[in-house]
Protein backbone atom coordinates (compact mmCIF):
# COMPACT_ATOMS: atom_id res chain seq x y z
CA UNK A 1 0.00 0.00 0.00
CA UNK A 2 1.33 3.42 -0.94
CA UNK A 3 2.17 5.66 2.00
CA UNK A 4 0.57 8.77 0.51
CA UNK A 5 -3.10 8.26 -0.29
CA UNK A 6 -5.47 11.02 -1.39
CA UNK A 7 -9.17 10.23 -1.00
CA UNK A 8 -10.40 13.81 -1.50
CA UNK A 9 -9.05 17.15 -2.58
CA UNK A 10 -6.75 18.68 0.03
CA UNK A 11 -8.18 20.30 2.05
CA UNK A 12 -11.21 18.02 1.98
CA UNK A 13 -14.79 18.86 2.93
CA UNK A 14 -14.43 17.97 6.61
CA UNK A 15 -11.24 20.04 6.94
CA UNK A 16 -12.96 22.98 5.24
CA UNK A 17 -15.91 22.72 7.61
CA UNK A 18 -13.53 22.68 10.59
CA UNK A 19 -11.72 25.69 9.12
CA UNK A 20 -14.94 27.67 9.18
CA UNK A 21 -15.58 26.65 12.79
CA UNK A 22 -12.01 27.63 13.66
CA UNK A 23 -12.42 31.10 12.14
CA UNK A 24 -15.51 31.65 14.28
CA UNK A 25 -14.04 30.37 17.57
CA UNK A 26 -10.25 30.78 17.58
CA UNK A 27 -8.47 34.11 18.05
CA UNK A 28 -6.99 35.63 14.88
CA UNK A 29 -3.61 36.01 16.58
CA UNK A 30 -3.05 32.26 16.24
CA UNK A 31 -2.14 31.55 12.64
CA UNK A 32 -2.30 28.18 10.88
CA UNK A 33 -0.48 27.73 7.60
CA UNK A 34 -2.59 24.96 6.09
CA UNK A 35 -6.39 24.57 6.35
CA UNK A 36 -5.94 20.84 6.95
CA UNK A 37 -7.07 19.13 10.15
CA UNK A 38 -5.33 15.96 11.27
CA UNK A 39 -7.01 13.04 13.02
CA UNK A 40 -4.14 10.69 13.78
CA UNK A 41 -0.49 10.01 13.04
CA UNK A 42 2.05 7.22 13.14
CA UNK A 43 5.75 7.83 12.64
CA UNK A 44 6.10 10.36 9.83
CA UNK A 45 2.64 9.67 8.37
CA UNK A 46 -0.51 11.60 9.32
CA UNK A 47 -4.12 11.07 8.34
CA UNK A 48 -6.48 14.03 8.08
CA UNK A 49 -10.17 14.09 8.97
CA UNK A 50 -11.07 13.31 5.37
CA UNK A 51 -8.97 10.11 5.32
CA UNK A 52 -6.07 11.51 3.29
CA UNK A 53 -2.70 10.01 4.28
CA UNK A 54 0.15 12.52 4.08
CA UNK A 55 3.83 12.74 4.95
CA UNK A 56 4.58 15.08 7.86
CA UNK A 57 7.65 17.12 6.92
CA UNK A 58 7.05 19.59 9.76
CA UNK A 59 7.29 17.33 12.81
CA UNK A 60 5.60 19.86 15.07
CA UNK A 61 8.23 22.41 13.94
CA UNK A 62 11.17 20.28 14.95
CA UNK A 63 9.53 18.75 18.02
CA UNK A 64 8.98 15.15 16.89
CA UNK A 65 12.34 13.44 16.48
CA UNK A 66 10.79 10.02 16.96
CA UNK A 67 7.55 10.69 15.09
CA UNK A 68 3.89 10.45 16.00
CA UNK A 69 2.44 7.93 18.46
CA UNK A 70 5.70 6.25 19.40
CA UNK A 71 4.44 3.21 21.35
CA UNK A 72 6.88 3.40 24.26
CA UNK A 73 6.25 7.13 24.72
CA UNK A 74 2.48 6.68 24.56
CA UNK A 75 2.70 3.89 27.15
CA UNK A 76 4.96 5.90 29.47
CA UNK A 77 2.60 8.89 29.36
CA UNK A 78 -0.47 6.70 29.88
CA UNK A 79 1.11 4.88 32.82
CA UNK A 80 2.20 8.11 34.48
CA UNK A 81 -1.09 10.03 34.21
CA UNK A 82 -2.85 6.97 35.59
CA UNK A 83 -0.57 7.15 38.65
CA UNK A 84 -0.19 10.90 39.21
CA UNK A 85 -1.37 13.70 36.93
CA UNK A 86 -0.06 16.97 38.35
CA UNK A 87 1.33 18.25 41.65
CA UNK A 88 3.34 21.42 40.89
CA UNK A 89 6.94 20.75 41.91
CA UNK A 90 7.11 23.93 44.00
CA UNK A 91 4.43 22.42 46.28
CA UNK A 92 5.46 18.76 46.46
CA UNK A 93 8.14 16.81 44.66
CA UNK A 94 8.04 13.60 42.65
CA UNK A 95 10.78 11.24 41.52
CA UNK A 96 10.46 11.64 37.70
CA UNK A 97 11.34 15.35 37.92
CA UNK A 98 14.55 14.57 39.79
CA UNK A 99 15.37 11.67 37.46
CA UNK A 100 14.93 13.82 34.36
CA UNK A 101 17.03 16.63 35.85
CA UNK A 102 19.77 14.08 36.60
CA UNK A 103 19.66 12.80 33.02
CA UNK A 104 19.83 16.31 31.56
CA UNK A 105 22.75 17.21 33.79
CA UNK A 106 24.56 14.03 32.78
CA UNK A 107 24.41 14.85 29.06
CA UNK A 108 24.76 18.65 29.23
CA UNK A 109 28.03 19.71 27.51
CA UNK A 110 29.37 21.61 30.50
CA UNK A 111 32.11 20.93 33.00
CA UNK A 112 31.74 21.05 36.75
CA UNK A 113 28.52 21.15 38.81
CA UNK A 114 25.30 21.22 36.78
CA UNK A 115 21.68 21.83 37.68
CA UNK A 116 18.53 21.68 35.55
CA UNK A 117 15.26 23.56 35.65
CA UNK A 118 12.16 22.52 33.66
CA UNK A 119 9.65 24.89 32.08
CA UNK A 120 6.98 24.65 29.41
CA UNK A 121 8.40 26.66 26.54
CA UNK A 122 11.61 27.95 25.05
CA UNK A 123 10.60 31.54 25.75
CA UNK A 124 10.36 30.72 29.48
CA UNK A 125 13.79 29.11 29.40
CA UNK A 126 15.23 32.23 27.75
CA UNK A 127 13.64 34.63 30.22
CA UNK A 128 14.76 32.58 33.20
CA UNK A 129 18.30 32.37 31.84
CA UNK A 130 18.39 36.17 31.55
CA UNK A 131 16.86 36.65 35.01
CA UNK A 132 19.40 34.26 36.49
CA UNK A 133 22.26 36.06 34.76
CA UNK A 134 21.12 39.48 35.96
CA UNK A 135 20.75 38.37 39.56
CA UNK A 136 24.07 36.50 39.50
CA UNK A 137 26.08 39.37 37.99
CA UNK A 138 24.21 42.40 39.30
CA UNK A 139 24.36 43.88 35.80
CA UNK A 140 21.54 45.14 33.53
CA UNK A 141 22.73 44.54 29.95
CA UNK A 142 21.92 41.74 27.53
CA UNK A 143 23.73 41.16 24.22
CA UNK A 144 21.89 39.28 21.50
CA UNK A 145 22.20 38.92 17.72
CA UNK A 146 20.53 40.03 14.53
CA UNK A 147 18.27 37.41 12.89
CA UNK A 148 17.89 35.65 16.26
CA UNK A 149 14.73 33.99 17.52
CA UNK A 150 14.42 33.58 21.28
CA UNK A 151 10.67 33.51 21.82
CA UNK A 152 7.57 35.67 21.67
CA UNK A 153 6.74 36.62 25.24
CA UNK A 154 7.50 40.30 25.85
CA UNK A 155 10.84 39.69 27.54
CA UNK A 156 12.13 37.14 25.04
CA UNK A 157 10.69 39.20 22.20
CA UNK A 158 13.10 41.94 23.22
CA UNK A 159 15.93 39.62 22.12
CA UNK A 160 14.17 38.24 19.03
CA UNK A 161 15.24 40.03 15.86
CA UNK A 162 12.17 40.06 13.64
CA UNK A 163 10.20 43.31 13.38
CA UNK A 164 7.26 41.78 11.51
CA UNK A 165 5.12 39.99 12.37
CA UNK A 166 6.36 39.30 15.90
CA UNK A 167 7.33 42.72 17.27
CA UNK A 168 5.20 45.18 15.35
CA UNK A 169 3.07 47.23 17.73
CA UNK A 170 4.26 45.30 20.79
CA UNK A 171 6.73 47.79 22.32
CA UNK A 172 8.21 49.23 24.35
CA UNK A 173 10.57 46.33 24.95
CA UNK A 174 13.14 45.72 27.67
CA UNK A 175 15.89 48.32 28.07
CA UNK A 176 19.61 47.62 28.01
CA UNK A 177 19.37 45.17 25.10
CA UNK A 178 22.25 45.38 22.62
CA UNK A 179 22.44 43.60 19.27
CA UNK A 180 25.40 42.31 17.29
CA UNK A 181 25.41 41.10 13.66
CA UNK A 182 25.41 37.30 13.54
CA UNK A 183 28.63 36.22 11.77
CA UNK A 184 26.98 34.52 8.80
CA UNK A 185 30.04 34.04 6.59
CA UNK A 186 28.01 32.06 4.04
CA UNK A 187 25.76 35.01 3.14
CA UNK A 188 28.63 37.47 3.27
CA UNK A 189 30.66 35.51 0.75
CA UNK A 190 33.59 35.23 3.16
CA UNK A 191 35.79 32.34 4.14
CA UNK A 192 35.17 31.11 7.69
CA UNK A 193 38.65 32.28 8.70
CA UNK A 194 38.09 35.86 7.50
CA UNK A 195 34.59 35.96 9.02
CA UNK A 196 35.96 34.83 12.38
CA UNK A 197 38.63 37.55 12.46
CA UNK A 198 36.07 40.19 11.49
CA UNK A 199 33.67 39.01 14.19
CA UNK A 200 36.42 39.17 16.82
CA UNK A 201 37.29 42.72 15.81
CA UNK A 202 33.60 43.67 15.78
CA UNK A 203 33.08 42.51 19.37
CA UNK A 204 36.11 44.48 20.57
CA UNK A 205 34.77 47.60 18.87
CA UNK A 206 31.30 46.87 20.27
CA UNK A 207 32.66 46.86 23.83
CA UNK A 208 34.46 50.14 23.16
CA UNK A 209 31.64 52.05 21.48
CA UNK A 210 28.26 50.48 22.31
CA UNK A 211 28.28 48.98 25.81
CA UNK A 212 31.03 48.38 28.35
CA UNK A 213 31.43 44.69 29.19
CA UNK A 214 31.18 45.54 32.91
CA UNK A 215 27.53 46.48 32.23
CA UNK A 216 26.61 43.21 30.54
CA UNK A 217 24.90 40.42 32.46
CA UNK A 218 24.78 37.88 29.64
CA UNK A 219 25.33 37.24 25.97
CA UNK A 220 22.72 34.98 24.39
CA UNK A 221 23.26 33.23 21.07
CA UNK A 222 21.80 30.40 19.01
CA UNK A 223 24.55 27.95 17.97
CA UNK A 224 22.58 27.53 14.74
CA UNK A 225 20.23 30.29 13.64
CA UNK A 226 16.67 28.95 13.48
CA UNK A 227 14.29 31.44 11.90
CA UNK A 228 17.33 33.39 10.72
CA UNK A 229 17.98 30.78 8.03
CA UNK A 230 19.65 27.71 9.62
CA UNK A 231 23.08 29.31 9.47
CA UNK A 232 26.12 28.56 11.62
CA UNK A 233 28.88 30.89 12.79
CA UNK A 234 32.44 30.27 11.62
CA UNK A 235 34.29 27.49 13.45
CA UNK A 236 35.86 28.79 16.63
CA UNK A 237 33.42 31.67 17.14
CA UNK A 238 31.48 30.14 20.01
CA UNK A 239 34.72 29.15 21.71
CA UNK A 240 35.90 32.74 21.25
CA UNK A 241 32.70 34.00 22.89
CA UNK A 242 33.27 31.63 25.80
CA UNK A 243 36.74 33.08 26.35
CA UNK A 244 35.58 36.70 26.06
CA UNK A 245 32.57 36.28 28.33
CA UNK A 246 34.65 34.51 30.96
CA UNK A 247 37.26 37.27 30.81
CA UNK A 248 34.62 39.93 31.49
CA UNK A 249 32.44 37.99 33.95
CA UNK A 250 29.54 37.76 31.49
CA UNK A 251 27.22 34.75 31.47
CA UNK A 252 27.18 32.93 28.12
CA UNK A 253 23.68 31.65 27.35
CA UNK A 254 23.51 29.05 24.57
CA UNK A 255 19.93 28.95 23.30
CA UNK A 256 19.65 25.60 21.56
CA UNK A 257 15.85 25.27 21.78
CA UNK A 258 15.65 24.89 17.99
CA UNK A 259 19.16 23.56 17.40
CA UNK A 260 18.76 20.77 19.97
CA UNK A 261 22.00 18.93 20.77
CA UNK A 262 24.05 20.51 18.00
CA UNK A 263 25.26 22.88 20.73
CA UNK A 264 26.87 19.90 22.41
CA UNK A 265 29.49 19.69 19.69
CA UNK A 266 29.91 23.42 19.01
CA UNK A 267 30.76 24.93 22.40
CA UNK A 268 31.85 23.71 25.80
CA UNK A 269 31.23 25.20 29.22
CA UNK A 270 28.32 27.60 28.63
CA UNK A 271 26.98 29.37 31.72
CA UNK A 272 23.41 28.42 30.82
CA UNK A 273 22.29 25.91 28.18
CA UNK A 274 18.66 26.04 27.02
CA UNK A 275 17.35 22.92 25.31
CA UNK A 276 13.96 21.71 24.12
CA UNK A 277 12.00 21.30 20.86
CA UNK A 278 12.89 17.84 19.54
CA UNK A 279 14.14 16.76 22.97
CA UNK A 280 10.58 16.43 24.29
CA UNK A 281 8.81 14.52 21.51
CA UNK A 282 5.91 16.94 21.31
CA UNK A 283 5.24 17.27 25.04
CA UNK A 284 5.33 20.78 26.57
CA UNK A 285 8.66 20.74 28.36
CA UNK A 286 11.87 22.71 27.96
CA UNK A 287 14.93 22.82 30.18
CA UNK A 288 17.97 24.79 30.99
CA UNK A 289 21.07 23.44 32.62
CA UNK A 290 23.50 25.80 34.28
CA UNK A 291 26.97 26.00 35.73
CA UNK A 292 29.36 28.76 36.81
CA UNK A 293 26.46 31.01 37.89
CA UNK A 294 26.25 31.46 41.63
CA UNK A 295 23.12 30.43 43.53
CA UNK A 296 20.24 32.84 43.60
CA UNK A 297 19.69 34.77 46.82
CA UNK A 298 15.93 34.34 46.39
CA UNK A 299 15.08 31.01 44.69
CA UNK A 300 11.42 32.03 44.28
CA UNK A 301 12.54 34.28 41.40
CA UNK A 302 12.49 31.26 39.06
CA UNK A 303 9.18 29.72 40.15
CA UNK A 304 6.57 29.75 37.35
CA UNK A 305 2.88 30.07 38.20
CA UNK A 306 2.30 26.39 37.49
CA UNK A 307 5.41 24.25 37.26
CA UNK A 308 5.81 21.74 34.44
CA UNK A 309 5.56 18.01 34.81
CA UNK A 310 8.55 15.84 33.95
CA UNK A 311 6.59 13.21 32.09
Amino acid sequence: MATIQLRTAVPGPRSLALWERRKAAVARGLTTLHPVFLERGEGAVVTDVDGNRLLDFTGGIGALNVGHARPEIAKAVSDQVARLTHTAIQVTGYEPYVALAEKLCAIAPVAGPRKAFLVTTGTEAVENAVKLSKVATGRPGVICFEHAFHGRSLGALSFTSRARPYKFGMGPFLPEVYRLPYPTFYRQGLTPEVALEQAKARLAEFFRTVVAPEQVACLIIEPVLGEGGFLVPPPGYLEFLREETQKHGIALVIDSILAARSARWRVRRPSVLNSGACAHSGWPITSHSRMNVRSLAAPIVMNPSSQRNAW
